[in-house]
């Protein structure tokens, strides 16, 4: 299970497939930086971000926990700005196996790390239509 924080700006890099990009569609390294820069100022433990062929994550231990933070981005389609569109962070728990196996240990939405990325987000002006979902 995880969580969702969605904004929509065009502050970020969409549209410009830099060299060492696994695939073409793999934006969000800028995202994932600036989010590191922030959790980091709140005293949090944040590896450099990373790449996978859908975007890329950093990780992060917020009270003893430690959680996968995926950052990917989709284009508005039409936009006269090639970097308009809309950003999802995506919030998972890092559970053991046993907790995975017994169901135990699963992010809540209303854990502090969520709502500490979401406070971070709301406060950028020029980010819109911030809003959280639940995955699965």
């Amino acid at each position: 299970m995880h969580y969702d924080i969605l904004f929509d700006t065009n502050r970020f890099n969409l549209s410009e497939v830099k060299p060492h990009f696994i695939n073409d569609c793999c934006f969000g390294e800028d995202v994932a930086a600036w989010l590191r820069e922030r959790l980091t100022a709140l005293g949090m433990a944040v590896i450099e971000p990373d790449q996978e062929d859908w975007g890329w994550y950093i990780e992060a231990t917020h009270q003893g926990k430690s959680y996968f933070i995926g950052v990917g981005g989709n284009p508005q389609e039409g936009a006269l700005d090639k970097n308009e569109g809309e950003w999802r962070i995506i919030v998972e728990k890092h559970r053991s196996l046993r907790d995975k196996l017994t169901g135990k240990n699963k992010l809540a939405p209303d854990e502090e790390i969520l709502s500490v990325i979401r406070s971070i987000v709301e406060r950028e002006p020029d980010f819109r239509n911030v809003r959280q979902e639940q995955g699965t």
